[in-house]
C-alpha cells in the first residue's frame, strides 16, 4: 500500500478558484445559467420533434425542420461553450466589470 500525505487536501472547487483567480462568481453564475437555458431549448426542442409528428397539420414540415435546426444549432454551440469555458468566463468577467 502506499504512503499517505500528510499535505493538506484541498476540495477541487477551492483549487480552481486558486488557479483563476480573475473569475469572478457573478461570471461562474452567468455562464451555468447560460447553459441551462441552452440544455432546456435543446431538450425541450426534441421533445417537440418526437412528439409533433403524433399531430396531422399543413405546415408540420416546415415546423419540425425549424425546430430541429434551432435544436441542433443550440446543442453544437453548447458543445463549443463547454469546451471554452475559462476564456467565454473570462470575457464575460470584463464583460461585468
Amino acid at each position: 500500500m502506499g504512503k499517505k500525505s500528510k499535505a493538506k487536501r484541498t476540495h477541487p472547487v477551492e483549487a480552481a478558484r486558486k488557479e483563476n483567480p480573475e473569475i469572478s462568481e457573478e461570471a461562474e453564475i452567468r455562464f451555468r445559467q447560460i447553459l441551462r437555458v441552452m440544455s432546456w431549448t435543446v431538450g425541450i426542442c426534441f421533445l417537440l420533434i418526437i412528439t409533433l409528428p403524433n399531430f396531422n397539420f399543413s405546415l408540420l414540415d416546415i415546423l419540425i425542420k425549424a425546430i430541429f435546426y434551432i435544436g441542433f444549432l443550440n446543442l453544437l454551440l453548447f458543445a463549443v461553450l463547454e469546451f471554452f469555458a475559462v476564456s467565454i468566463k473570462r470575457q464575460i468577467t470584463k464583460y461585468l466589470s
